[in-house]
């Protein structure tokens, strides 16, 4: 189970009145940059972010199992929640691309089994997930999201400032890595 990433792709905004909104143009303009033999037909996870001054904050994690990567990262339901993060933060929007590989080192294809589930790329989306919470709390996923932002082990998993212990400071050098 490989994955590349791809990207970060400035993703092209078009002006309508006093906005700069993320269209179905955009998705046209954007698939002439990436296109990457097949990247935009393989199968994967994506993130979107918001990059201002040197840095990025993801605000949105998702994969694309039964569809192409690139449909799925820019549907119209998703357009419009990056529309809304877009309207309230600074900064450009962008998009990283996560294919997933074949053996051979292609790009592999959505699936076509009943329940459209790769293993591979739902593990990596809910790790994606997790590690996004990390550096945004306000990251706009719902699903997979209510463990990992609730959970709570003194001074391991959320921790508050302050409150780590001897045991779970001990645990903490145990488990992680430095």
């Amino acid at each position: 189970m490989k994955f590349d990433i791809y990207g970060p792709y400035d993703i092209p905004r078009n002006r309508y009145g006093r906005s700069n909104l993320i269209t179905k143009d955009s998705v046209a303009t954007l698939r002439e940059v990436i296109d990457n033999d097949g990247l935009v037909n393989g199968c994967g996870c994506y993130v979107f972010a918001m990059r201002a001054g040197k840095g990025f904050k993801p605000w949105y994690v998702g994969q694309a199992s039964r569809m192409k990567l690139l449909d799925e990262a820019m549907n119209p339901n998703n357009r419009e929640k990056y529309n809304k993060i877009s309207a309230s933060q600074r900064g450009t929007p962008i998009l990283f691309l996560i294919p997933k590989l074949t053996t051979g080192g292609k790009f592999a294809k959505p699936t076509r089994n009943k329940n459209g589930e790769l293993k591979a790329v739902n593990f990596l989306e809910e790790w994606l997930i997790a590690t996004a919470l990390q550096k945004n709390p306000k990251l706009i996923n719902h699903q997979n999201t209510h463990f990992l932002k609730y959970l709570h082990v003194v001074g391991l998993f959320n921790p508050k400032v302050g409150e780590g212990t001897t045991c779970s400071r001990a645990l903490k050098r145990t488990i992680l890595k430095n």
